[in-house]
């Protein structure tokens, strides 16, 4: 992967590039995920939403280390680069939300939780919190993405409904949306560690 980023440097492909592209992975993964509530077949959708999640998560890598291979980006950049990453998560979680099995306000609430706690880490870098502290908590994009492709998985391979009293997908987003939360308290808690100090 590190071979990967220095060779898609060397041909001018930047962050901001990679971000792109990770949204529209993001938004055919929310269409896909959507698609399995109307298609006779839903495992195809399944799949498909599983592997954009998987290239998604492959990108959001090559964005971090395209992001150390460059100098300490602009206000300008960190926005071309976060707005796309924003756009992917709310496509993709309110798209599952309307998945097969699922519940769309389960799926707004966490596409909700997604985004704000993505505003705290975006504010806590902008502190100087560092990239790596600012992301931490239990619920990442790298966390949210890998429980939606085991989801998918679990749709595809059809497990018998009866061994669970809710829906799998409504599971793993009750799962993001109380990660998400727990993430952004963790994240605003290291925060205060970077706020100018009242005098």
């Amino acid at each position: 992967m590190r071979r990967l980023a220095l060779s898609l440097t060397s041909f001018g492909v930047s962050s901001e590039m990679v971000a792109i592209v990770g949204m529209i992975l993001g938004i055919l993964a929310g269409f896909s995920f959507l698609f399995t509530g109307e298609s006779n077949h839903p495992k195809l959708f399944w799949g498909a939403g599983m592997l954009c999640c998987l290239l998604r998560l492959a990108c959001i890598r090559l964005d971090a280390l395209l992001y150390h291979h460059h100098s300490k980006p602009t206000m300008e950049e960190i926005f071309a680069s976060e707005l796309p990453e924003r756009v992917s998560d709310a496509v993709t979680l309110i798209g599952f939300g309307f998945a097969m099995n699922s519940n769309s306000w389960l799926g707004l609430a966490s596409a909700l939780a997604a985004i704000f706690s993505a505003y705290v880490r975006s504010i806590g870098v902008m502190r100087g919190a560092g990239r790596k502290s600012a992301s931490s908590g239990p619920m990442t994009r790298f966390h949210r993405l890998a429980l939606l492709a085991i989801t998918s998985l679990l749709m595809i391979i059809d497990l018998p409904k009866e061994r669970f009293s809710t829906p799998i997908p409504q599971i793993a987003l009750w799962i993001i949306l109380l990660g998400c939360v727990a993430t952004v308290a963790i994240r605003w808690l290291r925060l205060q560690d970077h706020l100018p100090q009242k005098k």
